[in-house]
């Protein structure tokens, strides 16, 4: 259950989103909002200047104060939510991070996009570096410029259709309980999906030599793999069910490439919510570098991640299955 949660803003309307989504889980955990900016004065703009500066800086940071302080306000007022703030200094993703660990924080909830002042943009990079970094979960909002300027009652619920992208592993599992812990609406529906690779065997023209000139599909060691895959969604599909949290679905995909599925099955299926963890276990494919960062670019879902260390002694249970697989079919 998330108690606290980490908001970096800075002052423009779309980074005040991520506040609003922030505000929908944490009033139905009852979890406290920290808003924080990270402030970055400016280098004296010439010898003999620096009073002049100084002034500027102090000027900047009540803007700054004044603006946490607006929406801090709001929020309480129209969520009920109580609220904390905090002005930052440092390099933006490492003062984000140490504050969090700090105080104790359960989730950090950011823009994928802001402004601060006229032309520094560095809340895309900030996310990225905290999503490959931080040791919590990182939740990027992808904000829509039409509800920028929308007048704002109370939160509404924070995702209604959410995707969930597992790899077989206990470690990916993990991003299930995050999951749990965000606030759904009562019509919320989650769909599991897992990628399957198509399984191949070598064509080999020149035995003598052992030389491979091509892969050929396997279809029927492709079909088994995929049955596996599908009896295992089924599985936390029916232990989800007896939660309750949302209707849940399950999609087997068999594609080469997680990043362009998951990217594709996403806009069909309408998700607001991608929900991974950012490395599973042993030869995990859903890593931050390669699908993540996929369907940041690809889609306009927010993205839920986790990152999570790599166990290395442990073997993926996909990669089992396919060698179980294919010495049956060797056997046989």
């Amino acid at each position: 259950m998330f108690r606290k949660l980490v908001v970096p803003l800075d002052t423009s309307p779309l980074s005040e989103q991520a506040a609003w989504k922030a505000a929908a889980i944490a009033r139905s955990t009852h979890a406290a909002l920290h808003l924080v900016h990270v402030y970055e004065p400016r280098l004296p703009a010439f010898e003999g200047g620096s009073a002049v500066d100084e002034q500027i800086i102090a000027l900047e940071r009540a803007q700054f104060e004044r603006h946490l302080r607006r929406v801090a306000d709001d929020i309480e007022k129209r969520a009920g939510c109580k609220c904390q703030l905090a002005m930052l200094a440092g390099p933006p993703a490492e003062a984000i991070a140490k504050y969090a660990r700090e105080q104790g924080a359960d989730l950090i909830v950011m823009s994928t996009h802001g402004r601060t002042g006229l032309s520094r943009a560095w809340f895309g990079s900030v996310a990225d570096t905290l999503a490959h970094e931080s040791s919590l979960p990182v939740l990027m909002v992808r904000p829509v410029e039409k509800e920028a300027t929308r007048p704002r009652t109370e939160p509404e619920a924070a995702f209604g259709r959410i995707l969930i992208a597992l790899d077989g592993s206990d470690t990916a599992e993990s991003i299930l309980s995050c999951v749990r812990s965000m606030r759904t609406s009562e019509h919320a529906v989650h769909m599991l999906v897992r990628i399957v690779d198509p399984v191949t065997l070598p064509i080999i023209d020149y035995p003598d030599a052992g030389i491979v000139t091509a892969m050929a599909p396997d279809i029927p060691a492709t079909e088994q793999v995929a049955q596996q895959a599908q009896k295992y969604l089924t599985g936390i599909a029916h232990r989800l069910d007896r939660e309750g949290a949302a209707r849940v679905e399950t999609k087997v995909l068999i594609a080469p490439s997680a990043g362009p599925a998951i990217v594709d099955l996403a806009q069909s299926f309408r998700a607001d919510l991608v929900a991974m963890t950012s490395h599973g276990r042993g030869a995990s494919r859903l890593l931050v570098g390669s699908v993540a960062d996929k369907i940041l670019r690809g889609t306009n879902c927010s993205i839920l991640l986790r990152r999570t260390p790599v166990a290395k002694a442990a073997a993926p249970r996909r990669a089992a299955h396919k060698k179980h697989v294919l010495a049956s079919k060797r056997d046989s």
